[in-house]
């Protein structure tokens, strides 16, 4: 069952976190690194990974959180065919028999399909700023710090 992100439930003590006590575990997954290699994105195994993280991190993983978990796959899908075509076509191809020059439509469809992606991960809590608990660390210069800081 899932629980709210803004549920504190105590169950026992909390035992202390080791860098090796990350939810998300290291594999040898070659989908990885599928960002800078398109082709090989494996829509199956971005969703049993995806899915297996979920379960983890929120206790179980209902039909409303499968749903998006496809559509989120669908989506990235999308975009990763646009990015093969337009690295395949370039950002600017003809039109009308080579008459007229104009931007890859793929250009809108890929940004599109990221702008969708990261509103479904955002639903799914699988972007650092919607998570329960996030906190951002400002980066800000020592010399600014001074400033601030005051006389």
């Amino acid at each position: 069952m899932k629980l709210p992100g803004n549920l504190n439930i105590i169950r026992g003590r909390p035992k202390k976190r080791t860098e090796h006590d990350s939810l998300i575990q290291p594999t040898d997954d070659p989908t990885s690194d599928w960002l800078d290699h398109p082709e090989k994105w494996d829509r199956a195994l971005f969703i049993a990974n995806s899915a297996r993280y979920l379960a983890r991190k929120n206790g179980g993983i209902d039909a409303a959180d499968k749903h998006l978990l496809s559509m989120l796959a669908s989506q990235i899908e999308i975009y990763v065919e646009s990015i093969i075509r337009l690295r395949t076509e370039g950002l600017v191809i003809t039109f009308n028999g080579g008459v007229t020059v104009g931007p890859n439509p793929h250009t809108a469809i890929a940004d599109r399909a990221l702008y969708r992606s990261v509103q479904v991960m955002k639903e799914l809590e699988l972007s650092p700023k919607s998570r329960a608990g996030y906190q951002s660390t400002r980066q800000i210069s020592p010399a600014i710090s001074r400033l601030l800081a005051g006389p």
